[in-house]
């Protein structure tokens, strides 16, 4: 499971106070919490370190929020609503068109694979530290759950790989078949990355241009925009 360092109680607070109440500057929660400001203030600046909490602004007005490390650890130590942890979680994964049950199914699946040191840096990341863990039967990974939230959870998670694929390659598309397995650039057609056996051995045809391959390629795009593929 994720490694979670021991917080004390004045610390645990911060970070649930954020959670429910953030964007905040240190001196409300100071006031709201009654503890002193500079105390708090220490306090939320080793939090930042650990990467529980992010800021914006000057060292005197900046305002606190929970990063994704620190809303995930607020979820798993339930000391803040759990709608409220779980929108939050939304919002910073860019995963608006989900519910908050696709939210929460996504999250107890992570959860329950990620080892102390797994990423919770973005989907892209979490994602693909899934599929590194899982490889293709990532579904059968989610044994974990109940049918229900494996059905949640595995909309996110097809969510997730598109959106690394953009990360890392901008407007492109996978287009496979049995045979061949190529990635392909939208803007200007050209592949980016091939692994292909239709000429009855492995090569990757992106450094070893096939017509045979190129021809197939384009038939299934002629409906996207009738792409002239680029060797």
């Amino acid at each position: 499971m994720l490694y979670w360092p021991k917080l004390d109680d004045s610390a645990k607070n911060i970070v649930a106070y954020v959670v429910s109440n953030g964007p905040v500057t240190m001196y409300r929660v100071a006031r709201d919490l009654n503890i002193h400001f500079s105390h708090a203030y220490r306090k939320a600046r080793k939090l930042e370190q650990m990467g529980f909490l992010t800021s914006t602004g000057g060292p005197r007005a900046s305002l606190y929020d929970a990063s994704i490390k620190g809303l995930l650890y607020t979820y798993s130590t339930k000391m803040a609503s759990l709608d409220i942890t779980l929108s939050k979680l939304r919002e910073a994964l860019g995963l608006r068109m989900f519910s908050l049950e696709e939210v929460n199914a996504f999250i107890k699946f992570f959860l329950s694979l990620a080892d102390r040191d797994a990423p919770v840096t973005s989907i892209a990341t979490m994602v693909s530290y899934i599929l590194d863990k899982c490889g293709s039967e990532y579904v059968g990974c989610m044994s974990v759950l109940d049918h229900r939230d494996r059905v949640l959870a595995s909309r996110v998670v097809a969510y997730g790989i598109i959106s690394m694929i953009h990360r890392f390659f901008g407007d492109a598309v996978v287009i496979a078949d049995e045979g061949y397995f190529a990635l392909v650039n939208l803007r200007n057609g050209s592949l980016m990355a091939v692994q292909c056996r239709l000429c009855g051995r492995e090569k990757y045809c992106s450094l070893d241009p096939c017509p045979s391959l190129q021809r197939v390629i384009e038939t299934r795009l002629r409906n996207v925009g009738k792409i002239t593929l680029t060797f």
